[in-house]
Order: C-alpha cells, then structure tokens, then sequence
C-alpha cells in the first residue's frame, strides 16, 4: 500500500543530500550534488523496503537489507580516494558520501530531526575545515638545483625536505666534470606561496649542500 509519508521521507532525504552535496560541488569536488542526492535517496528508498517490504513475510530481519548501505556504500567511497604527489585526496568527500546514506536511512525510517540535523553538521563541518583542505590544493611544482658534495645524498636531502613538510616529486643527477662535487635537480612539491629563496635558505643550511638555485616551477621532469 502507498504511503504518502514515504515519498516524503525520500523527498526529504534528496533535498539534504543535495545540500551536502552543494557544499562539495562550490569547491569543485569530485562528487557534488547529483550523487550525494542520489545516494541519500537510494539509501532512504533501502531502508523503507527494510522496513515496510516484507511485512508478509513472518519471522523476518528488517535490519538486513539496511544494514547493507552501511558496507556497499564503501565502493562509491572508494572509487574517490587517489593518491597525488604522495598526498591523499578526496578522503573527506568519501566520508560525506557514506554519512549521507546514513541521513538517507534516518530520513527512511522516519528520524526526521537526526537526518536534518546531522546534514547540517555535515555541511557546517565541511565549510568550516574547508580552509585548510583550499591551502592544500593551492599546490605547486618547484624545481631547484642544488650543487652537493662527494658526502651528500639524495636521501639526505629529500629527507630534510620531508621533515620541512615538502614532497619531493622528481629527482635527476648530473655529474660536474670539473671538481667532485654533484649537482642534483629535484622538482618539489610545495605551497604556491612558498618564497623560493625561503627555500633555498634552508637547503644550504645542510652541511653537504654548497650551492642551491631556483630553476622553474610546474614542470616535470
């Protein structure tokens, strides 16, 4: 039997999952409004079958149905996680996906309050931390050029620049024909603001490294 209650639950369910899904679309994130929709929709479309779908069927498990959004929901997730320059993107998109089925359930099963209120604690938490999440993708490719002595490493040196909160993309050596000395060029992932002579600075505090200059940015090598 239809229930006008029920497309009320999915309609409501749509709406807050678009929302959350707003939120992640104005930051040009990989899954935005159409998909955080559809997932609170579907989710909420499970869980009133969990619920209300087999009534004529005695003993039965409501829980069972439902309690697969919670397990299939992770390969939606996972297909939005990657790995770019050694940093993990798309973590916290993965995560509002599976809370936004979780709001799609509460809207099934008739929480209206807990489904509204957790999509906007999920929205307000993804604005207010989304500040950091902006500085790390204002990102960029720095190529250096750094003479190093018979001692050094490349290990070394990529270290230091690890420990600095720097991700070394790139490296490649050249031989100096004239005296013992190497030259390694590396390409360095950094933040966009990052002065290069602040950089540099630093690279010739390290006792094997003689000579360090800025070459380019974003190029690969």
């Amino acid at each position: 039997m239809f229930e006008a209650e029920w497309l009320l639950r999915i309609i409501c369910a749509a709406v807050v999952g678009g929302l959350i899904g707003f939120e992640r679309h104005s930051h040009l994130k990989e899954a935005g409004i159409r998909t955080h929709a559809i997932v609170a929709m579907g989710a909420a479309v499970i869980m009133i079958l969990s619920k209300y779908g087999f009534t004529d069927v005695k003993p039965g498990d409501p829980a069972r149905l439902a309690a697969q959004v919670v397990s299939g929901i992770g390969f939606l997730g996972a297909g939005i996680i990657f790995v770019r320059h050694n940093i993990i993107q798309g973590m916290a998109t993965a995560a509002g996906i599976w809370t936004t089925s979780s709001i799609g359930m509460a809207f099934g099963a008739g929480m209206y309050e807990i489904g509204g209120i957790t999509g906007l604690l999920v929205v307000l938490i993804q604005i207010f931390f989304q500040r950091k999440a902006t500085r790390d993708q204002l990102k960029t490719d720095m190529r250096l050029r750094m003479t190093v002595r018979p001692e050094g490493s490349v290990q070394e040196i990529t270290g230091f620049l690890a420990d600095k909160g720097y991700s070394v993309t790139g490296n490649r050596i050249l031989r100096n024909e004239e005296d013992r000395d190497w030259i390694l060029e590396s390409e360095v992932y950094v933040y966009k603001d990052t002065k290069p002579m602040e950089l540099l600075r630093q690279l010739m505090t390290l006792e094997n490294v003689v000579g360090a200059e800025y070459i380019d940015s974003a190029s690969s090598m």
